[in-house]
């Protein structure tokens, strides 16, 4: 387990790299962080080679490659099949860690397989002090806090957080029922929920009660500026981004609701998307040794603000991320974003409606109640790009996935 000190020690860390204000001393923290990579990437099979070199000359990775040599991106001699039984273990609520402390888990894998990903108690508490020191203010380590996280399962790594102070934490797990939800949420009385948009969503149509509730987060999947206005007006409380994958802890929310990269910790790299205004992040941890991430292309869109955020933060603003790069709706030379979709059905059908939208080839079809409001306005977004194709309407059906994914496209339709 992450022990108090190491965790309160990284939230010290984080706390004071907030507070830089400069590019070139971010420039320079980044570069001694690297430097101090150099062991990890020696033993580490898929990196050994590269280890002492600048970061910009290593290569740059896919995910999939990375979860398809899970022994060759470890740097503790791992096997696959170790590290899958114990987080299947903790998946079934037992506390099984690997040699060393090392605690494993899995990814929510809506892109088709499973991620692993491994952390060491070191890591963990580093982890742990970051997102407190980046999500809750500094008060909140001496008067305690009640916290209620909604994950599709538990791990070590958010067990520590009870560990930091006076916190006390609890997991509800994804798989429960609306029903079950809302009671352990009434018993919990949170005071911080952290929780997917849909689940958000989920409270915010049945009118559940947080009478103690300060701040509340969502994740894993997107939620457009009207839903997240709704969300707010239903629950007393405006829903703030955090940009989590099992990559890293890559962006976290400032005091005026902008989302913040995690830069005083990584390398976040922005590859363009050809015919948008958006990016891919090549991220790399410039602080994981067990399972070194280094130059790892994700398939998150990036959007970056024009201007400054006016918290004064050196970190780069973006805004909250709207999909993934194959939600791209793209027909010859046009694409159309996710977040342009979003934004064409919530005005016509408001931040709380019901809805899906699956782009191919051959058309667009949309799931809503509302289809007579949804095909007019899909038809029109279509046409301010010069996109000739029939829009379908289906009635709404709930789909019960892990992630969300309201704005998609198949390539075989």
């Amino acid at each position: 387990m992450a022990d108090r000190a190491a965790i309160l020690a990284a939230w010290a860390r984080s706390r004071w790299a907030a507070r830089i204000r400069d590019r070139d001393a971010l420039a320079r923290r980044q570069a001694r962080l690297w430097r101090r990579m150099a062991p990890a990437l020696r033993a580490t099979p898929a990196l050994a080679p590269h280890a002492g070199r600048p970061l910009a000359t290593l290569p740059i990775t896919g995910v999939a490659a990375i979860r398809a040599d899970f022994a060759g991106w470890n740097s503790r001699g791992l096997s696959e099949t170790d590290a899958r039984a114990v987080a299947e273990a903790a998946e079934r609520g037992e506390a099984a860690l690997l040699p060393g402390g090392i605690s494993a888990g899995f990814s929510t894998g809506s892109s088709g397989t499973r991620g692993l990903f491994l952390a060491d108690p070191a890591e963990r508490a580093r982890y742990v002090g970051q997102a407190l020191a980046r999500l809750l203010p500094a008060r909140a380590l001496l008067g305690g806090c009640r916290i209620a996280l909604c994950l599709r399962a538990d791990s070590a790594l958010y067990r520590d957080v009870g560990r930091a102070g006076r916190f006390t934490f609890d997991f509800l797990p994804l798989a429960a029922s609306p029903a079950d939800r809302a009671a352990a949420l009434a018993r919990i009385d949170p005071q911080v929920l952290i929780a997917p948009a849909h689940v958000l969503a989920e409270l915010a149509e049945a009118g559940i009660a947080l009478p103690a509730l300060h701040r509340l987060f969502y994740g894993a999947e997107p939620l457009g500026e009207a839903e997240r206005g709704w969300i707010a007006a239903r629950l007393g409380r405006r829903p703030d981004p955090i940009y989590q994958a099992t990559e890293g802890f890559i962006g976290a929310t400032c005091r005026m609701g902008t989302l913040h990269l995690n830069e005083e910790e990584m390398v976040v790299e922005l590859e363009p998307v050809p015919g948008t205004n958006r990016f891919r992040p090549i991220v790399t941890d410039l602080g994981r040794r067990t399972q070194p991430i280094v130059r790892v292309r994700l398939d998150d869109l990036v959007e970056p603000l024009a201007a400054p955020c006016a918290c004064g933060a050196v970190t780069r603003a973006v805004r909250p991320i709207e999909g993934r790069v194959d939600d791209l709706w793209r027909w010859e030379d046009v694409t159309i974003c996710p977040r342009d979709v979003e934004t064409a059905l919530a005005d016509a059908l408001g931040g709380g409606a019901r809805w899906r939208a699956v782009a191919g080839p051959a058309g667009v079809t949309v799931e809503s109640d509302a289809p007579d409001m949804a095909v007019p306005a899909l038809r029109a977004l279509l046409a301010r790009h010069h996109v000739d194709r029939p829009v379908i309407a289906h009635p709404f059906h709930p789909q019960f996935t892990p992630k969300r994914r309201r704005v998609r496209w198949c390539s075989g339709g």
